[in-house]
């Protein structure tokens, strides 16, 4: 499965969850400039790298995908919209959007840092 893939297989999975506004990042240039940033030389290692900031991204997205759905209250859902104004969503998405490679990682930060999803209270 490709890393685009994966992203893909997920949101389908995830049977209308994601909001419709949640861009599809390129997963395949971010393992790249991983690769090329990372700093290791054994392939090893930097396949390890990769895998690791691929499941984050994978992580990431399904927060996203929770934190904007309507759910019961669960313990696997670990963000929510606390600010569902979509002149500040479509504010930080054109702002991410300006970034050399954006990530689902960084996007969920910035909406954290905006005030409008809150990571929920345990339990």
């Amino acid at each position: 499965m490709t890393l685009t893939a994966s992203i893909n297989e997920i949101a389908r999975s995830l049977n209308g969850l994601e909001p419709p506004w949640l861009p599809a990042y390129d997963m395949r240039a971010y393992a790249e400039k991983v690769d090329s940033e990372c700093g290791y030389s054994a392939e090893m290692m930097v396949a390890l790298e990769i895998n690791t900031r691929m499941f984050e991204e994978v992580v990431a997205y399904v927060h996203l995908c929770g934190a904007f759905a309507s759910l019961h209250p669960s313990p696997a859902r670990q963000y929510e919209c606390v600010r569902n104004d979509r002149a500040e969503i479509d504010d930080v998405l054109a702002h991410h959007a300006t970034g050399a490679c954006p990530t689902y990682t960084g996007l969920l930060t910035s909406f954290v840092d905006r005030g409008i999803v809150v990571r929920c209270a345990p339990g």
